[in-house]
């Protein structure tokens, strides 16, 4: 693995973690675990950790990818590379858009230990105070911010920040670059400070403004290499300190969790590889936590026969729970990337164009640890909310509502990448492509996770919704329109942007043919198994134990009452710190 040589991950094989259910066998002889965890991502890495802190508990964590440990897998902006083949996920096609002239959009599955974390741009944004206030309006008290902020404080180490809104001894170590690599960058934020926007250094503390340009944020520690969950969390010394009681099976799928009456007790599972075909069983003495991110949970939970008794019915599974919320409530940031062309060397097509300059910038990585491949694509962001601006001058209201008050929050984002940032070009890009990817960061529209199959390999039909609800419509319009503002204050500051990729004109109907013909995902998936009354087609309740069952919890992005406003990771890490206190309760 040089040149980052770590000590080998000690995974244990299917044979090792689990039973053949094809051999006759004694009950006591099955394989039995206090805790099962299916899903080794984001939630999962940090879960089985802190529960494998009580040297009296045994953890199975089951993992449907393998070990991601590539030597260029800990480099950031590398490893952040989702169009190359070399990265751990797996890509299935949406469901056809229906508001988007049928459209059919890229959906994302990382396929590895540290799930999205070990895949993603490292963003470490908690989401406004006001996100989760709001969960706290909509009937989860416990899950305000003042509940919250002990986890995000314990789980993180920053390097860059002081205040008492962070954390200094966690395991998720990160830092901020507020030295913009590229004169774009450093011209769009002079431009959005002089619309009106805050400049924020620090955009997880508690009293940030809705409307600010904020330096964010990475998942990079102080030998400038990328930080995933399992990195945070699960590295190999732990794993292997902790090997008598915790087991870590990667290359597994989980065909079904295992129920007796209405508690579950444990999980059948597979070999990822479908050309072998044994089966394995594991037994839990107290839970099975499924931790399987937005798109796998509820897929598992309907194989498992958890959901809408009709929808389990037409694939001949049987009801163990008519839960109708079972991947009822999708959510995720709808993107809508606009380019323009600016000078190659102020952008990443530069180093991609030259292998020359590649060298030098691998070599500045390896000897020194610094230059471009030590930094993420996303160094700072815009948040705003669409209601705080003027439509025509794109000016911010004075003075800049509090994101600390109530569930104030923003509802829309600009990410800066110097980067082409729609799918991948058809061709290789020569010229400088600088982007704006807008998103929809409070979206109303609502999708679904359905199963395409009962065949436990194959993904599930993911309708994404987007644009089905017309306020989405309204908002990405004033976003397009902020984003066009933002671009004509740099071209007043001297600095030229050609058009590559914008609406036709402003008007509309050409705004709205832009977004329809080129909206793709954020990669942001959430609510699929919410947190909410049953009644209201929740799935969890607020201890995250699945409705209708005992021994059952859901944690990861799709218990959230609704999406937030930042980017997902780093409160997926607080789901997860926040259930295994539940659970030590519960032992």
């Amino acid at each position: 693995m040089w040149p980052f040589s770590e000590t080998k991950y000690p995974v244990v094989s299917l044979e090792q973690a689990g039973t053949p259910l094809q051999v006759n066998h004694q009950e006591s002889k099955v394989k039995t675990y206090d805790y099962i965890i299916v899903g080794g991502g984001t939630a999962g890495c940090c879960l089985a950790a802190r529960l494998s802190e009580d040297s009296s508990v045994s953890v199975l964590l089951l993992e449907r990818g393998g070990v991601h440990d590539a030597w260029f897998s800990r480099i950031p902006l590398i490893s952040s590379d989702v169009t190359s083949k070399a990265t751990p996920i797996v890509r299935s096609s949406s469901a056809p858009l229906k508001a988007a002239d049928g459209q059919i959009v890229d959906v994302v599955h990382a396929q590895t230990l540290g799930g999205g974390s070990g895949v993603n741009a490292m963003l470490v944004t908690r989401g406004a105070v006001g996100d989760f206030n709001h969960w706290a309006e909509l009937g989860h008290p416990s899950w305000d911010y003042a509940s919250l902020k002990p986890y995000f404080i314990k789980s993180e180490k920053s390097l860059s920040q002081t205040s008492d809104d962070r954390g200094y001894s966690g395991p998720l170590v990160n830092q901020t670059f507020p030295d913009l690599p590229y004169k774009v960058q450093r011209k769009v934020r002079d431009a959005a400070i002089a619309l009106g926007f805050a400049d924020v250094r620090d955009l997880n503390s508690s009293t940030v403004p809705v409307d600010v340009c904020a330096t964010l944020d990475a998942a990079i520690d102080e030998s400038m290499r990328r930080v995933s969950s399992y990195h945070a969390f699960l590295p190999a010394q732990a794993a292997q300190e902790r090997r008598e009681r915790l087991k870590v099976c990667t290359n597994a799928v989980a065909t079904r969790i295992d129920f007796d009456a209405n508690v579950a007790v444990g999980v059948v599972f597979e070999p990822t590889d479908e050309t072998k075909v044994q089966t394995f069983y594991a037994r839990a003495r107290k839970e099975v936590v499924v931790c399987c991110g937005a798109l796998g949970s509820p897929q598992l939970l309907l194989l498992s026969g958890i959901g809408h008794k009709e929808d389990l019915k037409e694939h001949g599974i049987e009801t163990v729970v008519d839960l109708p919320g079972v991947g009822a409530h999708l959510q995720d940031h709808v993107g809508l990337p606009l380019m323009y062309e600016v000078p190659l060397e102020d952008t990443l097509h530069h180093i991609e164009n030259s292998k020359w300059l590649g060298v030098v910038e691998f070599g500045k990585y390896i000897f020194a640890r610094k230059g471009i491949l030590a930094s993420t694509v996303t160094p700072i962001s815009i948040f705003a909310h669409s209601t705080h601006f003027d439509e025509k001058t794109a000016a911010v209201i004075r003075p800049i509502p509090s994101a600390a008050v109530g569930s104030n929050r923003p509802d829309l984002e600009i990410m800066p990448i110097a980067h082409w940032c729609s799918e991948p070009p058809p061709y290789k890009i020569r010229n400088g492509v600088f982007s704006f990817l807008l998103c929809v960061v409070q979206p109303k529209s609502i999708g679904s996770v359905r199963l395409a199959s009962r065949h436990p390999h194959a993904r599930p039909t993911v309708d994404l919704g987007f644009l089905s609800n017309p306020e989405d419509f309204v908002r990405l319009r004033k976003g397009v329109t902020l984003s066009l503002r933002l671009v004509e204050e740099v071209r007043r500051q001297g600095y030229h942007m050609k058009d590559f990729q914008v609406p036709a004109s402003e008007k509309e109907s050409d705004v709205d043919k832009f977004i329809r013909a080129t909206i793709r995902t954020s990669y942001h998936y959430t609510s699929s198994c919410r947190m909410a009354r049953r009644e209201d087609r929740g799935v969890v309740n607020d201890n995250l134990e699945v409705y209708g069952v005992r021994g059952l919890r859901v944690c990861d992005a799709s218990v959230f009452p609704c999406i937030t406003s930042g980017h997902t990771m780093a409160p997926v890490i607080v789901v997860a710190e926040k259930c295994a206190d539940l659970m030590k309760q519960c032992a």
